[in-house]
């Protein structure tokens, strides 16, 4: 059961990453990004763009909203 659980919350992740230099979200699975924001990620200090490159997977929404904030703001 555990195991289903496990699939079944990595369907429901988004993953917070980089589209053409700019922050994007993206539904797992899927190959096309939900939204890709107008913002650049070069505007953004190095950490936080190596970790958007390598991207973040976000498993609630509240979570997600946090990292937007951070990110877009």
């Amino acid at each position: 059961m555990k195991l289903r659980y496990s699939y079944l919350a990595l369907i429901l992740a988004f993953l917070l990453g980089v589209r053409d230099g700019f922050v994007a979200l993206w539904k797992i699975p899927g190959n096309e990004p939900l939204f890709v924001s107008p913002y650049s990620v070069s505007s953004l200090p190095a950490e936080d763009r190596k970790q958007l490159e390598n991207g973040i997977i976000v498993r609630t929404e509240e979570e997600l909203a946090r990292l937007l904030e951070d990110y877009l703001s």
